[in-house]
């Protein structure tokens, strides 16, 4: 379950406020649409106009609402209905008492729109609904002779369903760029559409116009599931809180007594750190160290991850002593696994903000923010949409820790681009360096915003006994680069000797 936010409690009692009970839609439409509005929902075929306007009239039935549905296509109700039984919000009772279905599609062939705006204005009159579905308008554009006759139509239209206040969607084909008279004329305009990059597709919402509400604009991903649709508005679109002033005093440590004196005590609550490095660096093992000194201090953790399944994952933390198992069994730690496929990274956003509030988390671990980078479908918004994550989470006051892959062969002279650095407040570095027989592990503070650190670089040692930092190691070393190696010089930790 994803947590999507909800209306405001204004609107929430607002009379002339009609939520829609869509997923995250009402966010989008800042609030909901309003009451004896005319909207515009526009698509190409199969984007899911008709799945959206039955989801939004079954929640107007159970809000009390009676609800029309008139098709002006020559597809059967009985068929129509067929489909929407396989959907979760599917109310067989709503259908013979609060929700009727009405064919138009007789009246417009013998009578044309004039004919079918008379249906219109009679069905109301006699059974009163609060919310109207006309789908299929296509056809009233073929039947209509001019524009002009068009845009009267829609103008009677208008007048009538506000003056009833019943509150009407219009279904429609995708029109592209083309201009309609409708579009000036309705109170909103909606496009659900399909976005393609390589050989994915994602489903988008836009709300074009929406009279008489603040509502998101650009687009937003949705799907559709059992449930019906799922929008996720974007994160970066969304209004963010002011951040209250930072305790700097209340920091938390790692459990590695080394290294949390090398951060000055531990990490500032609330802050958000970046792990970078390498590939079996120690960057997971490091994270899962601050979540279990965590699960000890009685925090309840979260971890978030798209590349190790939770076995193997507690697996690993227990062959070099970091113990978790038990965290996880009665849910101090929750794990939490998103293999890394064809995922939705608003999506992604909207279900780890909802497990960390639905945990109280105060400390998380997402592992491998490139899981969210490789899901943004336009790479384009990323660092936005980073930028508004990390500010999310302090507004959860989390304390979270972000860990983010490096080439094996980084030359840091020329950089590689740290995606998470101007957003997070600490950076932690670690490398590998070459001896002329070994290879070992370095990890060095590179930025601690809100403290003093050590920027000293110490060694990195993982063994069955767990995580270990000593001062250096003896003999010449090199730092492994692309363009061969560079020369390190580290102390020897028995005699202090620069090497």
């Amino acid at each position: 379950m994803t947590d999507q936010a909800t209306s405001s409690s204004q609107t929430d009692y607002d009379p002339n406020t009609v939520t829609t009970g869509v997923p995250g839609l009402d966010d989008i439409l800042g609030g909901g649409l309003i009451k004896g509005g005319l909207y515009l929902i526009e698509g190409m075929a199969g984007a899911g106009k008709t799945i959206l306007s039955t989801q939004i009239g079954f929640h107007r039935v159970a809000e009390g609402d009676s609800v029309l549905y008139i098709t002006l296509i020559a597809e059967s109700h009985s068929k129509l209905l067929s489909h929407l039984k396989r959907l979760s919000f599917y109310n067989a009772d709503a259908i013979s008492d609060k929700m009727l279905f009405v064919s138009g599609y007789h009246e417009l062939m013998r009578d044309g729109l004039n004919g079918f705006l008379a249906l219109i204005a009679s069905t109301i009159k006699t059974s009163r609904p609060r919310f109207m579905v006309i789908d299929g308008f296509r056809s009233a554009r073929e039947f209509s002779s001019t524009e002009l006759e068009l845009s009267q139509f829609i103008h009677e239209l208008s007048a009538f369903v506000t003056a009833a206040g019943c509150t009407t969607l219009i279904l429609a084909p995708l029109s592209g760029n083309e201009p309609h008279p409708e579009h000036t004329l309705v109170d909103g305009l909606v496009e659900l559409n399909r976005f393609a990059t390589g050989m994915r597709r994602a489903r988008e919402i836009e709300v074009h116009k929406l009279r008489g509400r603040d509502h998101l604009l650009g687009r937003h991903s949705f799907k559709i599931t059992a449930d019906g649709l799922v929008t996720f508005p974007r994160l970066e679109a969304r209004s963010m809180l002011l951040e209250g002033a930072p305790d700097l005093k209340s920091k938390l440590a790692f459990g590695l007594p080394d290294f949390d004196i090398m951060l000055g005590g531990g990490v500032v609550k609330g802050s958000t750190t970046t792990l970078i490095g390498p590939s079996g660096i120690g960057k997971t093992l490091l994270s899962l160290k601050f979540l279990e000194a965590g699960v000890a201090n009685g925090e309840r953790c979260v971890y978030f991850g798209f590349y190790e399944s939770p076995e193997r994952l507690i697996a690993k933390a227990e062959s070099v002593s970091i113990h978790l198992a038990d965290a996880v069994a009665d849910a101090r730690l929750i794990v939490e696994w998103r293999p890394a496929v064809e995922l939705a990274i608003d999506e992604l956003a909207a279900e780890l903000i909802s497990v960390v509030k639905r945990a109280g988390a105060s400390r998380l671990v997402v592992d491998g923010i490139e899981g969210f980078h490789d899901s943004a479908n336009r790479m384009e918004r990323f660092g936005l949409f980073l930028n508004a994550l990390t500010h999310r989470l302090r507004q959860e006051s989390v304390t979270t820790m972000l860990t983010e892959e490096l080439p094996l062969y980084a030359d840091m002279a020329h950089g590689c681009s740290i995606r998470a650095s101007a957003m997070t407040e600490n950076i932690v570095l670690m490398r590998y360096v070459e001896t002329s027989t070994s290879l070992y592990r370095i990890v060095s503070i590179i930025k601690q915003r809100e403290s003093a650190h050590d920027p000293s670089i110490r060694r990195f040692i993982i063994d069955e006994n767990g995580l270990h930092l000593t001062d250096g190691f003896i003999g010449t070393t090199t730092l492994l680069s692309a363009r061969g190696t560079i020369p390190l010089t580290l102390s020897d930790p028995d005699t202090g000797t620069r090497k």
